[in-house]
């Protein structure tokens, strides 16, 4: 199942853990251990979330505003 999440991870965009638990067909609470797990093995590693207006952000197109959680990115 990680392998799964990777390989959805690295076929790019933004994701909703919410998302990828329907993808994965698991709950959303063992995507975000999934995710803990792949960062501490160096695969994923989370991102800060925004502060400023999102206009003037490099990445503003790919974003999920305003969702609760952590953000995360491949490494």
């Amino acid at each position: 199942m990680l392998e799964k999440l990777i390989e959805i991870l690295r076929a790019g965009g933004t994701h909703r853990v919410s998302d990828l638990a329907r993808a994965l067909d698991t709950t959303p609470e063992l995507v975000e251990m999934m995710l803990e797990d792949l960062a501490r093995a160096g695969y994923v590693k989370p991102v800060a979330a925004c502060s400023e207006v999102c206009a003037s952000c490099s990445l503003a197109d790919a974003c999920i505003p305003a969702q609760p959680g952590k953000a995360w990115s491949l490494m």
